[in-house]
């Protein structure tokens, strides 16, 4: 441990540019916000093809998120051991510590959104038919779980905004305030795209 590994400065370049790639992918929170404020600017009830096609769209997210949440998991590794850091660095580095804190909360988050949440959703929509509105009995249950979803959305987005944020901090020390500074920000940020 504490033995610094070379990684040639191109798989090192490559490395970097899957990870931040990958973490880029991982906006899909965001874009998701999106979806569900134009939704909502819709002024008829649920209604088959509308939001069929929304939930098409949204459902498919999770497994696309498990899928870069693994190779951020493995690019990020190799690039903090081929930094030279060892198990010991993550009780040292407090950047590299949040952001396995984050790492974690935002796998478990994405979890219960799509093991939890999204099959109640397909559930209540099972009751359609094509050209149909949502019965009106069935409305609350849907808006409920639409709105635990897109709160979780904005947490989510949130999570990712600080691992950016944290990812440069891993490698670059800087100011634990600038860091406090660009939460705030993501803060921000998310509250507006929610």
């Amino acid at each position: 441990y504490g033995e610094v590994v070379v990684i040639s400065v191109e798989w090192r370049a490559v490395l970097v540019l899957l990870h931040l790639v990958s973490t880029l992918l991982m906006a899909a929170p965001f874009y998701m916000l999106i979806v569900v404020n134009e939704r909502a600017r819709f002024a008829v009830p649920p209604g088959y093809n509308t939001d069929r096609y929304m939930e098409n769209i949204i459902k498919a997210q999770p497994q696309r998120c498990y899928a870069f949440l693994g190779v951020i998991l493995v690019s990020g590794a190799i690039l903090v051991w081929g930094a030279g850091l060892d198990l010991a660095a993550i009780a040292t580095n407090w950047a590299l510590l949040l952001k396995i804190g984050i790492f974690v909360v935002l796998l478990a988050l994405l979890s219960y959104v799509h093991l939890g949440i999204q099959p109640g959703i397909e559930r209540v929509l099972a009751n359609f038919a094509p050209g149909t509105t949502l019965p009106e009995a069935e409305r609350p249950a849907l808006v409920r779980l639409r709105i635990r979803r897109k709160r979780l959305s904005a947490v989510c987005l949130f999570l990712v905004l600080c691992e950016v944020s944290l990812g440069v901090g891993v490698f670059a020390a800087y100011s634990p305030i600038l860091t406090l500074a660009f939460v705030v920000v993501a803060a921000l940020f998310a509250w507006r795209a929610y």
